[in-house]
């Protein structure tokens, strides 16, 4: 067995690294994207609507990809649909027509939920063990290279600029990031197949209470997340009037903050147990919402942004491995993909709303509506897993909240 083994530690690298290069691309993307629509001439309901469509196209083909997941190979379904997905990005950054970039956010949309949907089982099949610390390693250099990309979205427009004046900077940079889909896709031909089931029984379809639970959950998380997060460079443009420099140096600072926070998601779930840690990170997020909806002033929109970021995403490889420990292995594709599915339709309807309304100039009322689904999420989270977890008796006692290591 140890060839086997061998072979599942080359595939959580090779996944690490797929994620490295992957989330370069994202942070290059959430600086340049929305300001390349507005560059193009677009409005924020604009931008909403593209957002949205991907979004909607992506829900629509996640439980699909979930069944699809459960009965064939992870990766190369990965393959297929990064290469396809790879492909159907081109034509949004080289193209400016409306009906191109609404087509083929549709067409990237639903190729990039089989990548989303299959990652998570996959990852999770090659971990022996310890799938939090996977998780939260993953995040942590996930968000590592996102700052990377972030101070690359920020700086390669000026460059852009001087070298070619009268160009549109943020084309050509986003052109660019295309380099890095295809490198991210290229490691996983690189890994084995996956590992051998563990059962024999054929992959299920079952509306699990667990499932409705998290389903739930992730529903209210997607009211706030389709609000305000698509559009927080957008915030930063319009209400605090920065630039891409500014915006892209923002968001480095704050992945560089949730690297040094992803460090203790594992002893803050073993301490307090999953549920507890996510659900206390993510109520204690909305007072930093107040602050970006009452502030005009770039530095405190900008703390309350880091700050908000660090507390939201904190627990996410908690909640991530809590999902896969309450769903059975041969459901999680369709799980994943049902959750995907109906958070996907929330997110994509918020954020349209959100849009049409920040076209009007409201920011407001989706940061308002953003925290009162936080605080609902944060709620069922609680209610519904705390007693499967004992974090009351680590809490209660002191030697074995000592033996964490936690510092209090």
């Amino acid at each position: 067995m140890p060839m086997i083994d061998d072979a599942f530690k080359k595939n959580v690298r090779l996944f690490i690294m797929r994620s490295f290069i992957l989330s370069v691309y994202q942070g290059i993307y959430d600086v340049i994207f929305n300001l390349y629509i507005l560059d193009l001439g677009f409005r924020e309901d604009f931008l909403g609507l593209v957002i949205s469509v991907n979004m909607l196209a992506s829900s629509a083909a996640a439980v699909p990809a979930g069944v699809l997941c459960d009965r064939f190979d992870k990766r190369k379904l990965m393959a297929i649909s990064g290469l396809l997905s790879l492909i159907s990005t081109a034509p949004i950054f080289l193209v400016g027509s409306p009906w191109v970039l609404l087509f083929f956010s549709a067409i990237g949309g639903a190729c990039s939920s089989v990548s989303a949907v299959c990652a998570t089982p996959l990852l999770t099949e090659n971990c022996e063990k310890d799938t939090v610390r996977i998780f939260s390693l993953n995040s942590a250099l996930s968000w590592t290279a996102s700052i990377i990309g972030c101070i690359a979205g920020g700086i390669i427009p000026g460059i852009m600029l001087r070298l070619r004046p009268g160009c549109r900077p943020y084309r050509l940079t986003l052109v660019l990031s295309l380099l890095l889909l295809l490198a991210g896709w290229s490691t996983l031909l690189m890994m084995k197949s996956g590992k051998p089931r563990r059962t024999s029984r054929r992959a299920s379809i079952r509306f699990s209470p667990n499932l409705l639970k998290f389903t739930t959950i992730s529903a209210l998380t997607g009211v706030g997340t389709g609000a305000v997060v698509p559009y927080f460079n957008v915030y930063f443009t319009k209400v605090l009037g920065a630039g891409p420099s500014e915006i892209g140096a923002v968001f480095a600072i704050t992945n560089a903050i949730m690297v040094v926070g992803f460090t203790v998601t594992p002893h803050v779930s073993s301490w307090l147990g999953k549920a507890r840690a996510a659900a206390l990170t993510q109520m204690a997020s909305i007072p930093f919402l107040i602050i970006m909806m009452a502030t005009a002033s770039f530095t405190m929109g900008s703390f309350a942004y880091a700050a908000r970021m660090l507390l939201m995403n904190l627990a996410g490889p908690a909640i991530t491995s809590l999902q896969m420990e309450k769903i059975e292995p041969e459901e999680r594709g369709f799980a994943i993909g049902f959750m995907s599915t109906v958070s996907g339709v929330i997110v994509s309807a918020s954020t349209y709303l959100s849009g049409l309304l920040m076209a009007q100039g409201n920011y407001v009322l989706p940061y308002a509506a953003t925290c009162c689904a936080y605080f609902m999420a944060a709620g069922l989270m609680y209610h519904f897993f705390r007693e499967d977890e004992d974090g009351i008796a680590r809490l209660k006692s002191p030697d074995r909240a000592s033996r964490a290591g936690i510092k209090i």
